[in-house]
C-alpha cells in the first residue's frame, strides 16, 4: 500500500518504458476467446514444441564422438574457431529482427490464414527427413528456416510472411558451408596468386608465381603461400551476413539492397589482394618474421574493417538521389550581381 501511495500506476508504466499503446497492445495478444484465435494459438504453441524437440533435443546429426542435437552441432561448429564465430551472432540478430519488425509494421497487419504455409511446411518436413536419412546436418539446418516461414505464412498470413521474409532467411547465415571450400577456395586461391603477383611487379617487387605460392625473385623473402584463409572464402561468408543486413535496414529500395549484398563477394576478394600483396611488401622491406608474425596475424581485422567502410560508403553511394542532386544544380537560381552604385 505504501508503495502504491509513492508511485501511481501511469508512473509505473512510464519506468517499466510502457504507453498507452503498449497496453493496449498487451491486452491484445492475451490468449483469445475467440475459437478461430484459439485454434491459431494453439497451433503455433504445438508447432513451436514441435521445432523444439526436432532441433534442440532430437539427436539427428551423427559425429565421430557421440550423435548430437543439430544445435549442438552448431554450437560445436561455431566454436572452433573465427571463422564461423559469427554463427552465435546470427540467431540473435534474427530475432531482433522480428522485434524491430513487431515494434514498427507488425502490429497494424491483420492475423490470416493463408493455405500455402501447408505447401510450404511439407517442403520443410522433407528437407530435413532427407537431411536425417542422408546424415547431413546442413540439409537438417536449412529445413528450420523453411518451418518457421511455412509456420508463419499459414498462421498469420502472407502479411506476416512478407514482413519477415528476411528474418527467417537471415538464419541461413548460421549454418558453416565449410564444404565450399573445396569447389571455390581453390580457384580464389589461384587468382588471388595471380593478381597479387601483377601487383608486386607492377610496384617493383619482383616476384613470380607458382601454383598458389608468391616466390621472391632475389631471394629477399621465403616463398608466400596463399592458403585457404587467404583466398577470401571464409571472410566472405561474414561479409555476406553484414551486407544483407546493412542493405535490408537502409536501403529502400530492392535493387539496391541486391547491389549491396552482392558486393560483398568482390569486397572480400579485393579485401584479401590487399592483405596478401602489403604482407609481401612487408615481407620484402622488413623481413620475413615482421610479416608473418605480427603483420599477418592482425591485418585481417584491418582488412575486414576496410571491408566494412567501403561497404557503407557504397550504401552511402546508393542511397543519394541523383535526380534530385541533378535537378538543384541545373534550376538553381542564380542571382545577378547587384550594380554598384555610383557617387
Amino acid at each position: 500500500m505504501y508503495w502504491a501511495n509513492f508511485m501511481s500506476f501511469p508512473d509505473l508504466k512510464r519506468l517499466v518504458g510502457l504507453s498507452d499503446t503498449d497496453e493496449d497492445v498487451g491486452r491484445t495478444i492475451s490468449f483469445p476467446t475467440d475459437p478461430e484465435e484459439r485454434r491459431r494459438w494453439i497451433l503455433a504453441g504445438f508447432g513451436a514444441a514441435i521445432l523444439f524437440y526436432a532441433y534442440f533435443i532430437s539427436k539427428t546429426c551423427e559425429t565421430s564422438l557421440r550423435p548430437l542435437s543439430l544445435f549442438e552441432w552448431l554450437w560445436q561448429y561455431w566454436g572452433r574457431g573465427a571463422d564461423y564465430a559469427h554463427g552465435y551472432v546470427v540467431p540473435v540478430v534474427a530475432a531482433g529482427l522480428f522485434y524491430w519488425k513487431w515494434r514498427t509494421r507488425l502490429r497494424t497487419v491483420p492475423l490470416d490464414t493463408s493455405n500455402g504455409g501447408i505447401a510450404v511446411i511439407l517442403a520443410g518436413v522433407l528437407i530435413y527427413w532427407m537431411g536425417v536419412k542422408a546424415a547431413n546436418p546442413r540439409l537438417v539446418a536449412g529445413s528450420l528456416e523453411v518451418l518457421i516461414f511455412g509456420l508463419i505464412l499459414y498462421l498469420a498470413g502472407w502479411g506476416w510472411a512478407k514482413e519477415l521474409w528476411f528474418p527467417c532467411a537471415f538464419l541461413l547465415f548460421m549454418i558453416p558451408l565449410n564444404f565450399l571450400e573445396q569447389y571455390v577456395a581453390f580457384p580464389l586461391r589461384i587468382f588471388v596468386a595471380q593478381v597479387s603477383t601483377m601487383l608486386l611487379n607492377f610496384v617493383g617487387v619482383n616476384v613470380y608465381r607458382e601454383g598458389t605460392g608468391i616466390y621472391s625473385a632475389l631471394s629477399r623473402f621465403q616463398p608466400l603461400e596463399v592458403a585457404d584463409p587467404c583466398s577470401g572464402i571464409r571472410s566472405l561468408m561474414a561479409l555476406m551476413a553484414l551486407t544483407s543486413l546493412y542493405g535490408y535496414v537502409t536501403m529502400d529500395q530492392p535493387w539496391k539492397k541486391w547491389a549491396l549484398f552482392l558486393s560483398s563477394i568482390p569486397l572480400a576478394v579485393v579485401g584479401n589482394l590487399a592483405r596478401i600483396t602489403t604482407v609481401a611488401l612487408v615481407a620484402q622491406g622488413f623481413g620475413q618474421d615482421s610479416a608473418m608474425t605480427i603483420y599477418h596475424d592482425y591485418s585481417g581485422y584491418i582488412v575486414f574493417s576496410l571491408a566494412i567502410l567501403c561497404m557503407i560508403a557504397l550504401g552511402a553511394a546508393l542511397n543519394v538521389h541523383y535526380r534530385e542532386v541533378i535537378h538543384r544544380w541545373t534550376q538553381e537560381d542564380v542571382r545577378p550581381p547587384r550594380p554598384v552604385s555610383r557617387r
